[in-house]
């Protein structure tokens, strides 16, 4: 079971599952066409801008790749992290030709693109990207996982079609659910990026994101309608915020960190 999770989470597959979940989800409630290629475009474009952060991290960190599990992994198998951001990145390209293009797409992948770069490339006035900006991080990545739902929607000019419901219990969602990895990354973070965890502590943030995610999935149940999902998500998420981390259960814990997520945009599917 360890090497498939390895594999899954290491090279950036389940985040991007879990984003297309979302697009998909959120597109097959509203009877969008072109699904399958949107959830093809989300699922290459997520795992290309994820690949580029971590191979840039990687070389920043060399020095440390010994006492991290991920980077070790991505260092033996830098050859395959290549190709793999390659293909993804190829087949996200050739997507772009194929998706209904005009200037609300534009707009998006934009400022999706652009929040893309200050994440993974290094920018001389902030170093890491928006990583080193206090509070930023998670408002911005929340921010990106919205986008990128809003495109189908924008390719047939039909924004206007979203509830507000659905961007708020996304943006919450996505926010709470990278209180974990704050949390996982303390030692790592300068003191002063301001994470949740950072701030009020690793304890206390537990708490706090699991209460998030708990009002997130009651405005999709208020517009949903209950469904059995939620006591099932509810309960993944209880595992993810709420078991102390540790080392030996890296891999389980990060595949529940971003489980809700998944179910979430399965949740839409059903409904």
């Amino acid at each position: 079971m360890r090497p498939a999770l390895s594999i899954l989470i290491y090279t950036n597959s389940w985040v991007a599952l879990c984003v297309t979940s979302l697009v998909y989800g959120i597109g097959s409630y509203f009877q969008l066409d072109h699904l399958e290629l949107f959830a093809l475009w989300s699922f290459t474009g997520t795992v290309s801008a994820y690949q580029l952060h971590r191979l840039f991290r990687l070389r920043q960190l060399n020095h440390s790749v010994r006492s991290n599990r991920r980077l070790l992994w991505m260092q033996n198998t830098y050859s395959f992290q290549i190709t793999w951001f390659i293909l993804n990145f190829l087949i996200c390209l050739v997507c772009l030709f194929y998706i209904p293009l005009n200037k609300e797409v534009g707009v998006l992948i934009g400022l999706n693109a652009l929040i893309v770069a200050l994440y993974a490339l290094p920018v001389p006035l902030i170093g890491n990207g928006i990583r080193n900006i206090p509070f930023a991080k998670n408002g911005l990545i929340s921010l990106s996982w919205i986008l990128i739902v809003f495109i189908p929607f924008a390719s047939i000019k039909q924004l206007d079609l979203i509830p507000w419901e659905i961007p708020v219990l996304l943006f919450i969602a996505v926010f709470a659910q990278i209180i974990p990895f704050d949390s996982r990354d303390i030692p790592h973070d300068r003191k002063l990026l301001f994470t949740i965890p950072q701030i009020i502590g690793v304890q206390k943030a537990k708490y706090v994101g699991f209460g998030l995610l708990i009002i997130a999935l009651l405005l999709q149940t208020n517009l949903l309608g209950f469904h059995w999902l939620l006591p099932f998500t509810l309960f993944c998420g209880a595992v993810g915020h709420l078991i102390s981390f540790k080392v030996g259960y890296q891999l389980r814990l990060e595949f529940m960190w971003e489980l809700p997520l998944g179910l979430m945009g399965l949740w839409f599917v059903v409904a």
